[in-house]
This record gives structure tokens, C-alpha cells and sequence, in this order.
């Protein structure tokens, strides 16, 4: 009996999250394909049906994480991934306590850089790829264009990736809690987005200038 149109597509979701999963604990180097599929529960020689090697699945995945959250609300209601407050929302969950504590689902982004000097050329590329997607989404949600808006996109998407490898670095998980705090203090004052006691960032009209501002964004 023929599987349904629906089972390809959930085989592929298996090895994808299995993928991020042990791409986050390992760094992609460590992991191989077959350690991929065991956790998945599928054989070696499925992958293939799938994707045509490590680096074509890696770079699914890393793309995946960063354009995912804001595709779909909770309640099932399309949202634009390109609105001030998904911005904000993006860099708010990047750096939150939950994502520093859940490593296995976390952005693929932050186990790279140890060894991505080393790595297949094709994952730098994906690497890349998927910083300019959250640049592009952080730069759109400034509501501004131009220099500076590059700017500023460039920097809160450097102190997203940069403050949660660094904190999550440290054993001293008060340090940790401190580095990632000042990372996110700085990106939502970078953005113009305020955080209300309840934690749901918004957006401060675009026009003002963020309160943090370091003087070479502000020359720019």
C-alpha cells in the first residue's frame, strides 16, 4: 500500500528537526549522517530521498530557525514576517531564558562558529544565508532605510547570535543571565521597541531615536 503525499513531507520534518537537534548539541562537524538518521528512526539510505548531502540538510535547517516563529500566530492567523513587532519579537525570543535553557531547539547559528573555519564551504554560504534573512527581517522591521538601518539591523542581528554564544560559554549562569540581559537591553533600544512588564515587545514610532544609540550608529 503506497504511503500517503503527507508521509514524505513528515519523513523529511523528522530528519530536519533531528538535524537542528544534534547540529545544536555537536556543532556540524561532530554529527554525521548516520547519527542523524538513528535519531530520527530511519536508515542511512532514505537520507538521500531527501537531500543530496549534510550540507544541503544543515542549511534547510539554519534557514528554517530564523524565518520560522513568524510565519503563523499561535492562533492560526498569517502574520507579515516583515512587521516592526515581529522584528522585535525575533531578537526578543532569540535572547530569552527559554532559548539559552532549550540548546536542542535552538538556532543552529550559535553551535557553528567554533568550527565553521573548517567547514564545508556550502554551510558557510548557508551560514550566511541565513544571517542576511535576519538582518533583511530586523532591517525591515526598523521601518527606516538607508545607512543607518543597515546599521542597526547589522548590529541588534550580531548581538542576538553573539550574545547567546557567549552566554551560553559561561558556567556561571548569573554571568550568563547578564551578558544575555545586556544583549537584549541593547537590541530593543537599537530597535526602538519598548518591553512592557508582561515581556511582549512593541515598537516605538520610528522616527524617535533609539535611547542607546552608540554615536557611530547616530553619525550614520
Amino acid at each position: 500500500m503506497p504511503y500517503p503525499p503527507s508521509h514524505r513531507v513528515k519523513v523529511k520534518e523528522r530528519i530536519v528537526a533531528s538535524a537542528r537537534r544534534l547540529f545544536n548539541r555537536r556543532g556540524f562537524n561532530a554529527v554525521s549522517i548516520d547519527n542523524i538518521m538513528a535519531d530520527a528512526g530511519l536508515t542511512r539510505g532514505s537520507f538521500y530521498t531527501y537531500f543530496d548531502s549534510k550540507s544541503a540538510l544543515y542549511a534547510e535547517a539554519v534557514t528554517r530557525i530564523v524565518g520560522e516563529k513568524p510565519v503563523q500566530r499561535a492562533d492560526g492567523v498569517s502574520i507579515d514576517p516583515r512587521a516592526p513587532l515581529i522584528a522585535a519579537q525575533i531578537a526578543h525570543d532569540y535572547l530569552s531564558p527559554r532559548n539559552f535553557e532549550d540548546a536542542d531547539a535552538g538556532c543552529p547559528m550559535i553551535a557553528l562558529p567554533g568550527d565553521i573555519g573548517s567547514t564545508d564551504p556550502r554551510v558557510r554560504v548557508a551560514f550566511e544565508n541565513a544571517l542576511k534573512l535576519m538582518v533583511d527581517i530586523f532591517e525591515q522591521g526598523l521601518q527606516r532605510k538607508g545607512a543607518q538601518a543597515r546599521t542597526r539591523a547589522l548590529s541588534i542581528s550580531a548581538l542576538c547570535v553573539g550574545g547567546m554564544v557567549l552566554s551560553r560559554s559561561i558556567e556561571d549562569r548569573a554571568l550568563a543571565d547578564e551578558v544575555r540581559k545586556a544583549a537584549l537591553t541593547l537590541v530593543m533600544s537599537l530597535g526602538n521597541w519598548e518591553q512592557p512588564e508582561n515581556g511582549a515587545p512593541v515598537a516605538t514610532p520610528p522616527t524617535m531615536e533609539p535611547r542607546m544609540a552608540t554615536s557611530s550608529l547616530q553619525s550614520r
